[in-house]
């Protein structure tokens, strides 16, 4: 198997610490190669904290201003002390690639893979990244994994073929992160209006857009895209469901801010996206994986598409756009016209019929399901 030195030289590193113990109940977790503290790698930790009965310890880079909760250790990533949690922990969880993807572990060893989306609308992994060096990392990370979560049906063929894991690995239990978006969010709601100055009075729409490769590490208005019109978008939502909104704006974690109206509010630093759709009423995005998950709350939703052919070009589409469960528009006119021509019934049809056709597994239940997992390889 072709491996670059690094990944050889952090292999070797790996098995000086076979000295060491397997901790029975130590788990180290990470979400994002270490950048934040979010994700379903957070709901884990945060469930198995509050138990008491395991040691948790969260793996962030020094340079994360993220803070973890009590009941759990941060560890700084890719540290010294990092490799040894990871060798002598009984369960390793994260949420996307990186190099404890690549480690030796021991057979007494549960490594726990999140990933960081349900079905995904674009093709990922081996579909598009087809260079021999990634294949064989995927195929290593496959071999490594012992679960690997899923949302639905659909979204364990599509990860099992593009990540090189046996669909035997996988867990159809939903992802962590999702079961707070079956609870009851009034908490969660008057935290984020209070963080951001939001009347509670008032409705929330979330516009929540994907990277471009063209633009990451740049604004999305970088990526050549006609840029949405926030002050359209709020009055046209306020026009067709009758109370006043604001307008939110969530940066991809890759990407910059966009230049929005100065009434538009910037929650890009945001790093827990799930609880601003817990907050918000409505949401826009286009591509990413999130459309599924905020469509588990039967809100309504609309998808802003201009660069839909462009798009589907450099990361063909998985699903024809009109089985997604929100409408796309190609342009900020036909936005509006789908957000003042939106009919409820029709919306929640929408959104049962691409549920039925993924096979969806989310139930709100999937961090006790997963813990119940980890106590039977316990023993409890």
């Amino acid at each position: 198997m072709c491996m670059n030195k690094k990944i050889r030289a952090m292999r070797l590193l790996s098995r000086l610490f076979y000295v060491f113990p397997v901790m029975s109940n130590r788990v180290v977790l990470t979400s994002y190669n270490g950048r934040l503290y979010t994700c379903s790698p957070k709901y884990i930790a945060e469930a198995l904290a509050q138990r008491g009965d395991y040691e948790v310890l969260y793996a962030l880079r020094n340079g994360s201003t993220d803070q973890v909760k009590e009941g759990m250790r941060r560890i700084s990533y890719k540290s010294l002390a990092h490799f040894y949690y990871l060798m002598t922990a009984r369960f390793v969880v994260l949420n996307s690639s990186g190099f404890s993807l690549y480690l030796p572990y021991r057979e007494s060893q549960v490594v726990i893979q999140t990933w960081h989306g349900g079905y995904s609308f674009k093709v990922i992994g081996n579909e598009i990244f087809t260079d021999k060096e990634s294949i064989e990392r995927r195929k290593l990370a496959g071999k490594t994994l012992t679960y690997f979560l899923s949302s639905s049906r659909a979204a364990t063929v599509q990860h099992a073929k593009a990540m090189s894991v046996p669909v035997d690995k996988f867990l159809e239990i939903g992802l962590p992160r999702n079961d707070v978006l079956f609870r009851g969010h009034t908490e969660i709601r008057h935290m984020v209006c209070n963080l951001y100055g939001i009347d509670e009075a008032s409705r929330i729409v979330l516009y929540a857009p994907t990277y471009r490769d063209t633009a990451v590490g740049q604004s999305i208005d970088d990526s050549g895209i006609p840029p949405i019109n926030d002050a359209t978008v709020v009055e046209a939502l306020s026009q067709r469901f009758g109370s006043k909104y604001v307008f939110m704006y969530k940066a991809h974690h890759d990407m910059l801010p966009a230049n929005m109206s100065p009434t538009a509010i910037n929650a890009s630093g945001h790093s827990d996206i799930q609880e601003l759709m817990c907050a918000a009423d409505v949401i826009i995005s286009d591509y990413s994986s999130c459309i599924a998950d905020f469509a588990l709350q039967r809100k309504a939703g609309f998808l802003y598409t201009p660069d839909l052919d462009e798009y589907a070009r450099t990361h063909p589409l998985s699903m024809d756009p009109g089985d997604w469960p929100y409408q796309t528009a190609n342009s900020n006119e036909e936005l509006v016209s789908n957000i003042l021509g939106y009919d409820e019934e029709c919306g929640a049809e929408r959104i049962e019929n691409f549920f039925d056709r993924i096979g969806c597994c989310e139930d709100g239940h999937a961090t006790e399901s997963l813990i119940s997992v980890m106590n039977e390889a316990m023993g409890h």
